[in-house]
């Protein structure tokens, strides 16, 4: 459970409106939310109507005077309500309102003495307690406390006692900047002894012309006066004003609704034991090269969620880069049973079982993965993968399925390159047809189909031959890299030799060389005559090779 508390010294800065949206985009990621209104005197989280009725709703201020009252400390469940609502899925928000706004709120509120609470009535144990009770009851990911304004007991309850972060909102006048400043340095050095990491978010700004400088000016005076870093700027937006709501994620996004996106990344971020941060820090670990590590983070990620599937599933990705492919199942069989319509383990099931070379496997997680998913994107990336590996035959299968769900000339050219790939042209020749029906400028699609019908002894396969050494010279090398040149001027060679032209056909060999001898042994460059990509050393031996056979046809 981490806790994160909104505090601003000053009302109008949109505090209670960051803690709201912040809520909701942490529920979209699929985090279980619990709000918690310490704004007694100003409650502000009712007003936005998350229940949907306007029903009073008990809340904090009746669960402290119940306890003052008895001195027990009554139910939790009696005093917190779940907003039901499509916009807070996968996850889940729980609130605690400050109250039931009636005519007695008041009267109880001048009831409590927040010093004598806590000398003489245990009020620091409560406040304890009262953590406990909603980590125990509700087990949420994420605490947001909505804090009171100002220099105030309540407020050291939501910025020491409470929190694990401290998100300071203010604005850029003078008496915003001195209030946040006195309050960051009591946070810095609590007698609390706590480790409180702090966000500071200026808001809400206007945009203003660069040139005026102001904006520029006073964001920099408030950090040397507060001494720390403003970590984010919310926009002024004006509609925002008229009523209290949430800004959406929707496309295309408002400059607000990204800043709140921000945010929520921002208080993710310090959070050691989100598993987005995990993640995020696992991967770069990675991509440092530095495997064993990254490898403990990924352990972790998983001891600290064991029931998440997402969590196995980036593990087992992971063992599966590092080609341990039987303790990769193992994690994409956990994601599987936490999740089993999760169809992303199940397609890394198929894939690492082909790995495996436990074809029934293989087989049988394929058909689970195409009964479940109807996104022909998601089914053509499976292909792709299959196919890079090798695996022609369930690549074309899993193609055919992508293009049942979209017509795709794309995806016919792929079902067309496996099947040149597993040596069957006259396979290949249809879905080479519907290629260049479909698009008759593509020189891979023409290229392609003539080659194929070469292969035939197809007397076709000249006309088209002609045709990809036309579009090949009017497209040139615009738009391509060196290791697509090599492929292009490799197989162009193809070409000129189905039209006679033998010199053509060398020139176009040399060309291939040139650029595979320039490029790391190792780099990847797809091969004309494998149909797959091989690494350049190898691609440089057979473009050799077939420089030596063309030479002594010519002599």
């Amino acid at each position: 459970m981490f806790v994160v508390s909104f505090y601003s010294y000053k009302g109008g800065v949109g505090r209670t409106l960051a803690v709201v949206n912040t809520a909701y985009r942490l529920a979209q990621m699929g985090r279980k939310v619990f709000i918690l209104d310490f704004d007694l005197e100003a409650p502000g989280i009712d007003a936005f109507g998350l229940w949907g009725d306007k029903e009073p709703r008990k809340g904090l201020l009746e669960y402290i005077s119940g306890f003052m009252s008895t001195q027990e400390v009554p139910p939790l469940r009696e005093f917190v309500h779940m907003i039901e609502s499509q916009e807070t899925q996968p996850g889940q928000i729980f609130v605690m309102p400050a109250g039931n706004q009636d005519q007695s709120y008041q009267r109880q509120l001048s009831r409590i003495n927040w010093k004598h609470f806590y000398r003489e009535q245990k009020g620091f144990l409560f406040v304890d307690n009262l953590k406990g009770a909603i980590r125990q009851e509700y087990t949420p990911d994420y605490v947001l406390i909505d804090s009171r304004t100002g220099l105030t007991d309540i407020a050291g309850i939501c910025t020491l006692q409470l929190p694990d972060v401290v998100v300071l909102l203010f604005n850029l006048n003078n008496q915003n900047i001195a209030g946040i400043a006195q309050i960051y340095r009591s946070i810095r050095f609590n007698r609390l002894n706590r480790d409180i990491k702090t966000v500071l978010v200026a808001s809400p700004i206007s945009d203003v012309p660069d040139y005026v400088g102001i904006r520029r000016e006073r964001l920099d005076y408030a950090q040397r006066a507060i001494g720390g870093e403003i970590r984010l700027v919310l926009p002024f937006d004006p509609f925002v004003a008229f009523e209290e709501r949430i800004v959406k994620s929707e496309k295309p996004k408002t400059y607000l609704a990204r800043s709140y996106d921000a945010l929520t990344k921002e208080i993710v971020s310090e959070n050691r034991s989100d598993m987005r941060t995990m993640l995020n820090e696992a991967r770069q670990l990675r991509e440092q090269g530095n495997v064993e590590l990254a490898d403990l983070r990924y352990q972790e990620l998983t001891e600290s969620n064991p029931g998440d599937a997402r969590a196995w599933l980036e593990y087992g990705l992971f063992l599966k880069m590092q080609r341990q492919f039987k303790p990769a199942v193992q994690c994409f069989e956990k994601a599987t049973n936490l999740d089993p319509k999760g169809t992303k383990a199940v397609a890394q099931l198929a894939a690492t079982y082909l790995e495996l070379k436990r074809k029934d496997k293989a087989t049988a997680y394929l058909e689970r993965f195409l009964s479940f998913s109807n996104s022909a994107t998601e089914i053509a990336e499976l292909a792709d993968v299959l196919a890079n590996k090798g695996f022609s035959e369930e690549a074309i299968r899993v193609y055919e399925r992508a293009n049942q769900l979209r017509d795709s000339w794309s995806g016919q050219f792929e079902i067309g390159n496996n099947y040149m790939r597993m040596k069957q042209p006259e396979k290949a020749v249809p879905y080479y047809e519907r290629v260049v029906e479909a698009k008759p400028t593509s020189l891979a699609g023409v290229y392609n189909l003539g080659y194929a019908l070469s292969l035939r002894d197809d007397s076709r396969a000249a006309d088209y031959f002609k045709r990809a050494i036309n579009l090949f010279q009017q497209e040139g090398a615009a738009g391509h890299g060196s290791l697509s040149m090599a492929n292009y001027h490799q197989a162009l060679s193809h070409a000129y030799v189905g039209i006679g032209e033998i010199e053509r056909a060398l020139q176009a060999l040399d060309e291939a060389v040139a650029i595979a001898t320039k490029v790391s042994p190792q780099a990847p460059i797809f091969s004309s005559l494998q149909y797959m990509h091989i690494p350049a050393e190898q691609f440089l031996k057979e473009t050799q090779q077939m420089q030596r056979r063309l030479r002594r046809r010519r002599n």
